[in-house]
């Protein structure tokens, strides 16, 4: 079949963009563009597509409108990422005609005394695109995973770190309020739950909520179903991950894994959030990467909390009981790495289909 200027034109861009891969252009132009999934992805579940990998696709972080098209082309309904203020029109345009959800992205300053115009400039990006919140995190120590487990050295360490962590974020909160669009701060393997929803009770506002990931409190040996419940009551948008766990020396290991692969009932979880508010979205974050180490039997682990010991006997019993086989990427080569990105957000995006549609 001779290919028109047009379709050429599609696949030459599709080619540029993502090589040797599906493409919304070569889709569209075929007619064979996926069923849209209620599913999005923050930009976090692919991040290897917004690096890229020489040979094989040029990296989408610097178009979040090829990002968004990426995204539709695996079924994908929406985004979760942060757009310049140059963008916004095409975003806007192209957000339209695909018909998916939008979720913002906000960096909230390094310090109490920072400069906070950086953080207002990606809330009023946000309004513009009509999202009703930013994920945020609480920025971790320079040079540190932000793992209080690993970050911190001492429970006055990381109490110096969550005092500034915290006023950061009450001098943020105006500037949510004044654009109408909600912090959801993520719990982000700093602040156990309790801790988290001491500062929501403390500040309470209704632009200021949380970001639930079911999977990142595993960490602090807190149950997804302990998490999602704690936080409803505030739940702004989510992170959606299966989770699997098995033992190691030191303690277990954790990892993102398909949906109903692993130890986590996330359309149930997904259905607690939105009783709490209907009006958020199914954003996923399955991360392809190896599993983390979690050192629960270790000293080192505990220094910086007051109240983890007693749960370790119970919580390694769990993981003994419960423990499946866990991915590893780092033995794949680079494209193949790449690839199983790109698979395994496809396969989510069916599993919302099926499961949420």
């Amino acid at each position: 079949m001779q290919m028109t200027r047009r379709r050429f034109g599609q696949s030459a861009l599709a080619a540029t963009l993502f090589a040797g891969f599906p493409s919304l252009a070569i889709a569209e132009a075929e007619g064979v563009l996926p069923r849209k999934s209620p599913l999005g992805v923050a930009a976090t579940g692919l991040s290897a597509h917004l690096r890229g990998l020489d040979g094989v696709a040029k990296g989408l972080r610097e178009d979040p409108v090829a990002f968004l098209d990426y995204v539709r082309s695996l079924g994908g309904g929406g985004v979760q990422i942060g757009v310049g203020q140059a963008d916004i029109s095409r975003f806007r345009a192209r957000l339209e005609q695909l018909g998916m959800y939008y979720e913002g992205q906000a960096s909230l300053p390094t310090r109490s005394d920072g400069d906070y115009g950086p953080f207002e400039a990606s809330v009023r990006a946000a309004a513009e695109l009509g999202a009703t919140c930013v994920r945020a995190v609480s920025r971790p120590p320079a040079d540190s995973t932000g793992r209080r487990y690993e970050s911190f050295t001492s429970l006055a360490d990381w109490s110096r770190w969550l005092a500034e962590a915290n006023t950061i974020i009450e001098r943020c909160v105006p500037i949510a309020e004044k654009y109408r669009v909600a912090i959801a701060l993520e719990n982000h393997k700093d602040r156990t739950v309790a801790e988290h929803v001491a500062l929501l009770k403390r500040i309470d506002s209704a632009y200021l909520g949380s970001l639930i990931d079911p999977g990142n409190n595993m960490s602090f040996m807190e149950r997804p179903e302990e998490t999602v419940t704690a936080l409803a009551p505030w739940v702004k948008a989510c992170s959606l991950k299966d989770m699997g766990v098995a033992p190691y020396a030191e303690g277990f290991l954790l990892s993102e894994v398909l949906f109903d692969t692993g130890m986590t009932d996330q359309a149930r979880l997904f259905a607690i959030m939105r009783k709490a508010n209907p009006r958020i979205f199914p954003t996923t974050e399955l991360i392809t990467r190896d599993p983390l180490k979690v050192p629960v039997l270790t000293d080192r682990y505990h220094a910086a909390f007051a109240d983890r010991r007693p749960r370790v006997d119970r919580w390694m019993a769990m993981v003994r009981r419960r423990q499946t086989a866990l991915p590893i990427v780092s033995t794949l080569s680079p494209a193949e790495q790449f690839r199983l990105e790109e698979e395994n957000n496809r396969r989510v995006f069916a599993w919302g289909l099926a499961k949420l549609a």
